[in-house]
């Protein structure tokens, strides 16, 4: 049997400040896309923890979506599925051909290709958030190639310093990557000043000849 290759590599890192947090994480991955949803919970425990799992539940249940900023424009009109919570969102849908997506709030979206980050969700609006009538933003970019997809909430943005981020993205092990920068905003006490939600996402190596 030929088992497709799959295109993308992922890694996932999920460190809340206590209990379970209020960030929330989905990716699908194919052998020819990949699907990531990150959400960063706000307005007390339970009400932050709804709205940023209704996030991901609305990205699960359209997957195969190609506008993004309707689906979380959607969600945002529908109180019943987001409570009384709010949240940010980063979705994005990566092919070889590039990435689309949409966001709204102060998460955010790199790609990191050597030295220099392309932020692709910087046009993107910090406030209101998703539950506080929001407004989605799509935004796009190229192929990824060599570069590194970073998508985070932020507990990263907001304690790390984006050269230091940079450099760690990029290193050769996703996973390994993943876990060093939660550790760049940890504590000597060895807790964390906020939720840290984190996905990487690079392309896979073509096969050998």
């Amino acid at each position: 049997m030929i088992v497709p290759i799959r295109a993308f590599l992922h890694a996932t890192e999920l460190c809340p400040r206590r209990a379970a947090g209020q960030d929330r994480v989905w990716v699908s991955s194919s052998h020819e896309r990949i699907v990531i949803a990150l959400a960063d919970g706000a307005g007390g425990a339970a009400g932050g923890e709804r709205a940023a799992a209704a996030v991901v539940d609305a990205v699960a249940a359209a997957a195969q979506a190609d506008d993004w900023a309707a689906v979380l424009t959607e969600l945002e009109l529908d109180p019943d599925r987001l409570g009384p919570g709010q949240t940010t969102a980063v979705v994005a849908t990566v092919t070889r051909e590039g990435i689309r997506g949409a966001s709204a709030g102060d998460s955010g979206a790199w790609v990191i290709r050597g030295d220099r980050i392309e932020d692709l969700t910087q046009g993107q609006h910090r406030k209101p958030l998703i539950g506080d009538h929001s407004i989605a933003i799509p935004f796009y970019g190229g192929p990824l190639g060599d570069a590194t997809l970073l998508i985070a909430s932020d507990g990263l943005f907001r304690f790390a310093l984006p050269e230091a981020i940079a450099r760690v993205a990029r290193g050769p092990d996703l996973l390994a990557a993943a876990r060093e920068l939660v550790g760049l905003v940890r504590l000597p006490s060895g807790e964390v000043p906020d939720d840290v939600a984190i996905v990487l996402c690079r392309e896979a190596a073509p096969p050998a000849a």
